[in-house]
């Protein structure tokens, strides 16, 4: 655990925003290494915070980086498999004590949430704690294997119409085009790459490597930390994957129910 962390100013946020590539509105809770003021608890309306970057040294594991964006109450049900939320709830013994939180630790699996950890009671310094396990969560579950491109017709992602989401689904119902151009900028990195969409919902980076996700394909550009639906941005509007997806989740989950129905229910009454 990090202690004595130094409390970086506030004004350097916006600057260090654009460097990392995060989104304007992305709560930073540890930057360069330095504590942020932490929030103790949630905002009104907010499920949780989506992790969406966690940076560590190679040389001794500290968290130069950790950052989030709050969601809200209806994210429990449209998050996507390898979503990570920390939730925060008041720990102190009274009203009165602000310097303790219990932070418990989801990732989004299948079409539920599985605990990962609970800290019953942390201090003010607990971003340095959950930002480890953070870390480690993102890095493990992400497959950065460059892979062949099936040449298979952009359909539904499963039968089941609560499964989550996937670029795939995107191109099925044209949010994105197959060919569509995307982009992956990190500045402090120097890292400018571009993508192409492929007929399956794959991503096909400009040296010509294919993976099977967008957290996957910035796992393997040297940030095995990240949210890569946050960092993929469409070329052609400036629209981040997560906005995209978030827009187009309904369209995607009825097409997907009567597609099931047809399939399995109707098919049963044809019998």
């Amino acid at each position: 655990m990090q202690e004595n962390l130094v409390t970086k100013p506030a004004e350097s946020l916006v600057d260090l925003r654009v460097r990392e590539g995060l989104q304007r509105e992305a709560v930073v809770l540890i930057a360069d290494g330095a504590a942020q003021a932490a929030p103790m608890g949630m905002p009104p309306g907010a499920w949780g915070l989506l992790v969406t970057a966690v940076d560590r040294s190679a040389a001794d594991g500290e968290v130069l980086l950790f950052a989030g964006t709050w969601c809200e109450q209806d994210f429990e049900s449209t998050g996507f498999d390898g979503d990570l939320v920390v939730q925060l709830q008041h720990a102190g013994d009274g009203p009165d004590d602000s310097d303790a939180v219990e932070v418990r630790m989801l990732t989004a699996e299948g079409d539920g949430w599985e605990a990962v950890r609970t800290w019953p009671r942390l201090d003010r310094t607990w971003p340095a704690t959950a930002g480890a396990e953070a870390a480690t969560v993102l890095a493990d579950g992400v497959d950065s294997t460059p892979i062949e491109v099936r040449l298979s017709p952009p359909l539904l992602s499963g039968k089941d119409p609560d499964a989550r989401l996937s670029v795939r689904d995107l191109v099925a119902v044209g949010a994105l085009a197959v060919g569509e151009e995307l982009v992956y900028e990190r500045p402090r990195l120097g890292l400018h790459r571009t993508a192409r969409v492929t007929s399956d919902g794959k991503l096909r980076l400009d040296d010509g490597q294919v993976f099977a996700t967008p957290c996957g394909a910035t796992t393997a550009l040297g940030s095995p930390h990240q949210n890569g639906w946050y960092f993929w941005s469409r070329v052609s509007d400036g629209r981040p994957l997560f906005q995209i997806r978030a827009c187009y989740a309904e369209v995607v989950y009825r097409r997907r129910a009567s597609e099931w129905w047809n399939a399995d229910v109707g098919s049963s009454y044809a019998g």
